[in-house]
């Protein structure tokens, strides 16, 4: 057991949550929730799946159409924008940060309010989106699934919204999440007995993995699932998306973090942004 990272992470979890609330907006809990449960009657139940469980899923988001025109829509801008991909799992996985910039159909997901407004009653406090990535994953021989292996994207908290613009099933690569690990006591636990590296480090290798769901028996779920698919996710639990072992994996992905995190140095080191993103960042956050 590995008591020493456990408490530095759980000190350092602790001091990302306090730096959030003091210098992040809050938002007006009672209109908020009731704008979400307008848009949806399920609305509740979604929220409370991602608080107790770090994620939630909603079958049938965009139909099946609007899915398929969605694929083609990402393989036109990765030839259109040759300079804005960002390979990645050893080549498999083409990212493009801002396909909102270029695309009226994947700004739907982009400009979607549910999808801010549960992100943000998750936190209780105001967030922005930064930017969609739209990406495709192949399975070939060196690919380690979408993220490049387990990881967290933040200490604290960190909200996306992903969809599956394809089915996924166990062979394509689904998202892999450890239910609960969004929780500060699960950090404390899981960090001791998988003798994961204190914070602020965020990746983890299977092994350690390995050992917490078969040693330990801490759950870990797999969500395949049909093209239209939305997973709703704290994405500070340790995830993954599952290496391919055949066809490939298309998804969009929102970014959304707080205003107050995003600063001229952070759009500048972003991966490459497809032309206009980083203008209307700067614009919207007045950072000139």
């Amino acid at each position: 057991m590995n008591v020493r990272s456990a408490i530095e992470t759980y000190r350092y979890w602790n001091r990302q949550t306090s730096i959030c609330a003091e210098q992040a907006s809050s938002i007006d809990v009672a209109p908020t929730m009731a704008e979400l449960r307008r848009m949806r009657c399920d609305a509740d139940y979604l929220i409370g799946g991602l608080m107790h469980q770090g994620i939630a899923v909603v079958d049938g988001y965009w139909p099946a159409e609007k899915c398929a025109a969605a694929r083609a829509e990402i393989d036109r801008l990765l030839a259109a924008y040759p300079q804005a991909v960002h390979h990645s799992s050893g080549g498999s996985d083409k990212r493009m940060f801002g396909v909102e910039s270029v695309s009226k159909l994947l700004a739907e997901f982009h400009d979607d309010p549910f999808l801010s407004g549960v992100g943000e009653m998750n936190s209780g406090l105001k967030l922005y989106n930064f930017a969609t990535l739209g990406a495709r994953i192949d399975a070939t021989p060196e690919n380690s699934g979408s993220g490049d292996g387990w990881h967290r994207d933040a200490h604290g908290s960190q909200f996306k919204s992903i969809l599956y613009l394809s089915d996924v099933a166990e062979e394509n690569g689904p998202f892999e999440y450890l239910p609960g690990s969004h929780k500060s006591w699960r950090v404390v636990l899981d960090t001791a007995l998988g003798d994961l590296p204190a914070a602020p480090n965020t990746r983890y290798e299977p092994a350690a993995i390995d050992r917490l769901s078969g040693r330990f028996h801490v759950k870990r779920c797999q969500y395949a699932a049909k093209a239209g698919s939305l997973l709703l996710v704290n994405t500070a639990g340790i995830h993954r998306g599952m290496p391919l072992m055949a066809g490939s994996r298309y998804a969009l992905t929102n970014y959304l973090y707080h205003p107050f995190q995003i600063d001229l140095d952070r759009v500048r080191k972003f991966p490459t942004l497809i032309p206009g993103t980083a203008d209307r960042i700067i614009a919207d956050l007045r950072l000139a």
